[in-house]
């Protein structure tokens, strides 16, 4: 089911190969760096062409995605009556929440259909400014919502495909968004696949945010025909390292389940909380299991204090072999 900062758009983006090209630290010039790995990238021109929707819905040639939708009004799938209504708030200057749906349990196989859905102006409910909850924070920000009436409500016709525009009130109780302002608006804010690559690779080289965003204009012709903002892109490269930081600890056993499968002496273990988050490990590979065998009459643990990432205490059993030179006989990370 879609969500309310869902914008529809057909994806012809131009696979890219050969991403990882690396940038030369001897070049200054960030322009001529970009513009390397554009060049081996070997992207089309739709690589920096914003997406737009299809100008027409498929239920109907006389209908308009831009257009407003009528009551009575069919639509051969529910997503082409949201496409629509979606497309004329993105040209009228507002956004869209979900709101109440109607489902039926379908007598063929049991499964709940969607039959009513009810699409509302992002302004619609009130703050309650008197009773705030007790166990949240509320944000220093400006209120927004002014119970806007402004919506929608479409039903499936029976149990089939097609759907119906049942009810719709146009009028809204607040200015709208100006033009120079409603790419703005979560509806009209979007990253597309291969722009989305490109930030990534960027990111993995070090370029800061604010140059991406510099670059990316340019390459569009203006930053007001840029579909994202600079906060989205910083938002998706810290999305993208907070899922690397989780996926850590998989590479991690997967490392280890590969040395031990190559060394039969390797020893690892792994404890866990009761939510199922790492809290300690500990590993010796058969080296260092040697090295405890023949010097281990004297073992130091030292320690460093969180001075990683992931906020955990590395210790190392240490000792001193027959020449004097330090020897590790494990590692563990403690939480």
């Amino acid at each position: 089911m879609p969500n309310a900062n869902y914008v529809h758009h057909h994806n012809h983006d131009t696979p890219l190969d050969n991403l990882r090209s690396p940038i030369s630290s001897e070049n200054n010039d960030l322009i001529g760096q970009l513009n390397a790995i554009i060049s081996s990238v070997n992207a089309s021109p739709s690589f920096f062409i914003p997406k737009q929707p299809t100008d027409t819905n498929s239920s109907s040639d006389n209908v308009k995605l831009n257009s407003p939708p009528t009551v009575g009004q069919f639509y051969s799938s529910y997503h082409d009556a949201f496409d629509q209504y979606y497309g004329y708030a993105s040209k009228m200057g507002f956004s869209v929440h979900l709101g109440s749906t109607n489902y039926k349990t379908s007598k063929d196989d049991g499964k709940k259909i969607l039959v009513m859905r009810r699409l509302l102006c992002s302004k619609e409910w009130t703050v309650d400014l008197l009773h705030l909850p007790k166990l949240s924070k509320r944000r220093n920000n400006a209120i927004s919502r002014c119970d806007c009436y402004a919506s929608i409500k479409i039903k499936r016709e029976g149990m089939s495909e097609v759907w119906i525009v049942k009810h719709i009130i146009f009028e809204h109780n607040h200015p709208l968004t100006t033009p120079s302002k409603v790419r703005f608006l979560p509806i009209n804010r979007s990253i597309s696949s291969t722009s989305k690559l490109l930030f990534q690779t960027l990111s993995k080289v070090n370029v800061p945010v604010s140059q991406q965003t510099v670059y990316f204009s340019s390459q569009v012709d203006g930053i007001e025909h840029m579909r994202c903002t600079q906060l989205d892109i910083s938002n998706m490269c810290r999305d993208d390292r907070v899922d690397l930081k989780n996926y850590d600890v998989d590479l991690l056993v997967e490392e280890f389940e590969f040395k031990k499968s190559v060394q039969p002496n390797f020893f690892y273990f792994i404890v866990k909380d009761f939510s199922g988050r790492l809290k300690h490990v500990f590993w010796a590979d058969s080296i260092m299991i040697q090295h405890f065998k023949l010097f281990g009459d004297a073992v130091t643990f030292d320690t460093t204090y969180k001075m990683n990432a992931y906020s955990l205490i590395f210790g190392m059993f240490c000792g001193v072999n027959h020449h004097r030179k330090t020897v590790i006989f494990g590692s563990a990370f403690l939480r």
